[in-house]
C-alpha cells in the first residue's frame, strides 16, 4: 500500500457512509411514515429472517480475498474467480432456506412471500461482496466509496418511487431486490481495473470454502446475533413492539455500520504488520472510537424522544427509552470492532469465532429472558449485556493470543469523562432536555482533552484528511 495515504482515502470512505447513513435514515423514515407502526413490524420482520441467513452467504470469502489482495495482488488472481462462483452458488441457498424457514416456523408475523423477497434482496446483494473486497485488499477506499454511495443513492430512489406509488410491504421489498441489481453492476464496474489477471488455473473451490470457513462461522454468528432480538420479538412480543424496536435500532445500526467501517479499514494494515507494536492507525482509530461513542450516545439519550417524534411521528416516540439503550450499547460495539479486525487479519479467525459464540449466547439467553417482561426495552438491553462482554472478551484475547500492546488508557478516561456527561445529562433532563444534552457534550469533550485521550495534534490530523478528502472529491 505504499504511495497510498490510508488517512485521506479511509476519509473518503467515511464521507461516503455519513452520506449514505444519512440515505439510511431517510429510508427509514419514508418506511415507518408510510407503513405505519404495524406494517413496519411486519416489514422488519420479514427482513430480520432472511437476515439471519446472511450466515449462509457470508463464508468468511470477502475477508479472506481482502486480506490475499493486501499481502500479494498477484497470487489473489487465482482466488477472485472462485469467490465469484462461490458466491453465486451460497446466495442460491439462502433463496431457498428463508423462506423454507419462515413456513416452518410457528408464528407467521410476515407472510412467506415477503420472506422470499427480502431474501431475494439479500442473495442478490452479496454478488458484489467480492469485487468490494478487491477494492479493500488495495485500500482504494475511495473507488469502495463510489460503489457504495451510488449503490445508496439508487436504494433510496427506488423506496422513494414505491412510496410515491403508496406502495406496501411487498411493493418496497420488491424496490429494494431492483436496487441490488443495480448496487452488484456498480461494484463490478468500479472493481473491474483492480481485479488481478489470472494466467493459471483458479483456486479449487472447495479449497476456498475450508479457508474461509472459521472467518464463515464467525460472520454466521454475528449475523444471528445481530438479528436474534428481531425473530424472538416476533415470536414472543406484538408487531407494534417491532414496529417501535424497528425504528430505535435503525439509527444506532447504521452507527455501528459506520463505526465497523472504520475498523475495517484496518484490515490490510494489520494483515501486513507483526509483532506485538501496533500501527499508529490502528492506535489512533480505536482512539477516536472511544472518543466519538459516548458522545453519540449523550445525543441519542438526551435527544432520542424528539428526534424519533421529528423523523417517523409521534406515534413512535414511545420508543425513546429503547433507542437510549441500544446507543451505548453501539459505544461497546464501537469499541471492540477494531480488536475483532486485528484477530481476523493476524489470523486468529477461531478464537474471535468463540468470543462471538459466547456473546450469543448471553444475548439468546437474555432475550428470552428479558423479552416477555418488557417487550422491545427488554431485547435492547440483552443487547447492551451481550456487547459489554465481547468487549471483554476481544480486549483480553488480543493482549493474550496477538500480544498486542493495546492501551487501555484512553478507553478508561473516555469512560470516566462519559460517567460525569451522563451525570450531568441526568441532572438536566428534568429542566431542559436539549440544554442538558449540550452541557453534558460540554463536559464530555473538556475532559477528554484534559484527560488527553484527545489531543489538538489529532484533531488538526483529522481536518488535514478532511481537507485532502474535500479536494480529492473536488478533483473527481
Amino acid at each position: 500500500m505504499s504511495g497510498i495515504s490510508l488517512g485521506r482515502v479511509t476519509v473518503l470512505l467515511l464521507l461516503a457512509r455519513a452520506m449514505t447513513y444519512v440515505l439510511g435514515v431517510a429510508n427509514s423514515v419514508v418506511l415507518a411514515r408510510t407503513l405505519g407502526v404495524d406494517q413496519l413490524g411486519v416489514y422488519a420482520y420479514a427482513v430480520g429472517l432472511a437476515g439471519l441467513f446472511a450466515l449462509l452467504p457470508n463464508m468468511g470469502i470477502g475477508t479472506i480475498v481482502t486480506r490475499a489482495v493486501a499481502r500479494d495482488p498477484a497470487a489473489a488472481a487465482a482466488l477472485v474467480p472462485t469467490a465469484l462462483r462461490a458466491q453465486g452458488l451460497l446466495a442460491v441457498g439462502v433463496l431457498i432456506g428463508a423462506p423454507a424457514l419462515a413456513a416452518a416456523l410457528p408464528g407467521h408475523p410476515a407472510p412467506w412471500y415477503h420472506v422470499a423477497l427480502a431474501a431475494a434482496q439479500l442473495a442478490i446483494g452479496t454478488l458484489s461482496w467480492p469485487y468490494l473486497a478487491v477494492l479493500g485488499g488495495h485500500a482504494r477506499y475511495d473507488r469502495l466509496a463510489v460503489a457504495e454511495l451510488l449503490a445508496g443513492g439508487v436504494g433510496t430512489a427506488t423506496l422513494a418511487a414505491a412510496a410515491t406509488l403508496h406502495g406496501g410491504v411487498g411493493q418496497f421489498l420488491s424496490a429494494q431486490v431492483a436496487a441490488a441489481v443495480v448496487a452488484v453492476l456498480v461494484a463490478r464496474r468500479v472493481a473491474a481495473p483492480f481485479i488481478p489477471r489470472r494466467d493459471g488455473d483458479a483456486l479449487a473451490l472447495g479449497t476456498l470454502l475450508r479457508r474461509g470457513a472459521p472467518l464463515g462461522a464467525t460472520a454466521a454468528l454475528q449475523g444471528v446475533y445481530t438479528r436474534l432480538d428481531v425473530l424472538l420479538l416476533g415470536q414472543l412480543a406484538s408487531t407494534v413492539a417491532l414496529g417501535l424496536y424497528n425504528v430505535a435500532y435503525k439509527p444506532v445500526n447504521l452507527a455501528v455500520y459506520f463505526g465497523a467501517a472504520i475498523a475495517g479499514t484496518l484490515l490490510p494494515l494489520m494483515a501486513q504488520s507483526s509483532g506485538p507494536a501496533l500501527p499508529v492507525a490502528f492506535d489512533r482509530a480505536l482512539r477516536g472510537l472511544a472518543a466519538a461513542g459516548p458522545a453519540l450516545a449523550l445525543i441519542l439519550t438526551g435527544l432520542g424522544g424528539a428526534l424519533l417524534r421529528t423523523l417517523y411521528g409521534p406515534e413512535f416516540e414511545a420508543a425513546a427509552p429503547v433507542l437510549g439503550v441500544l446507543a451505548w450499547s453501539a459505544v461497546a460495539n464501537w469499541l471492540y470492532a477494531p480488536l475483532g479486525v486485528a484477530l481476523q487479519a493476524r489470523g486468529a479467525e477461531r478464537a474471535w469465532l468463540a468470543c462471538m459464540a459466547a456473546g450469543l449466547l448471553v444475548n439468546a439467553a437474555g432475550n428470552w429472558w428479558a423479552i416477555p417482561r418488557w417487550g422491545a426495552l427488554g431485547a435492547a438491553s440483552a443487547t447492551l449485556a451481550s456487547e459489554v462482554v465481547l468487549f471483554g472478551l476481544g480486549l483480553g484475547l488480543t493482549r493474550w493470543r496477538l500480544q498486542l500492546r493495546v492501551s487501555t488508557r484512553p478507553v478508561l478516561a473516555a469512560l470516566g469523562a462519559t460517567a460525569v456527561g451522563g451525570a450531568v445529562l441526568w441532572l438536566g433532563m428534568p429542566i431542559e432536555v436539549a440544554s442538558a444534552t449540550v452541557a453534558a457534550l460540554a463536559v464530555y469533550g473538556s475532559l477528554l482533552l484534559l484527560f488527553r485521550a484527545v489531543t489538538v495534534r489529532d484533531l488538526k490530523l483529522v481536518a488535514g484528511w478532511v481537507r485532502q478528502a474535500a479536494v480529492g472529491a473536488s478533483g473527481a
